[in-house]
């Protein structure tokens, strides 16, 4: 079983309600099935969101956080594990050394950095772990057109299905972890 979970998403307030409500059914899929959430151990936004669902049902919560938020005091009181790191380039290496998969819900820069450095790891056949994008309200759309144009420019040498799987409901992506 793909115990550990990492999950890249954004920590911005004021996300949509479909958004909010995705957080929720993967924190519960997460507690509910004895996985450990794998995140960047922030309070606010999705992040936030996500680790009050895991926690609410029963699952582990690992925080991989940098410095610059302790001192914020944005570090999330739910963690079960902290890992300190200086800066977010550690932060990213933490995450994928310590997650089994991963799963990225809407976000902004940081969330787009994190996936595409574990999908430019797997092109390159440094490591491949699994990437699933969670759809929620077409948010990945954009970046998918992006990626088959560039595989079609011979850009990427495989299309991006071969790098990632899309999902759009906790059935589906239960559907694609059973299969990895």
């Amino acid at each position: 079983m793909l115990e550990k979970i990492g999950v890249f998403l954004s920590s911005k307030p004021h996300l949509s309600a479909a958004c909010l409500k995705a957080a929720d059914a993967l924190g519960t899929w997460i507690g509910s099935t004895g996985r450990t959430l794998v995140y960047g151990g922030n309070t606010s936004g999705l992040m936030g969101h996500l680790a009050e669902a895991v926690n609410r049902s029963g699952g582990r919560i690992f925080g991989v956080v940098p410095q610059r938020l302790f001192d914020m005091g944005c570090v999330s009181p739910l963690l079960h594990v902290t890992f300190p790191t200086a800066d977010l380039a550690d932060r990213k290496a933490t995450m994928i050394q310590e997650s089994d998969v991963f799963i990225a819900l809407p976000g902004g820069l940081g969330t787009l950095d994190e996936v595409f450095t574990v999908l430019a790891a797997a092109t390159l056949q440094f490591e491949h772990r699994p990437v699933i994008l969670y759809n929620v309200e077409g948010c990945w759309d954009l970046l998918l057109a992006l990626l088959e144009d560039l595989h079609q420019r011979r850009l990427i040498d495989k299309q991006p299905k071969a790098y990632l799987k899309v999902v759009g409901s906790i059935e589906e992506l239960e559907a694609v972890i059973a299969d990895l």
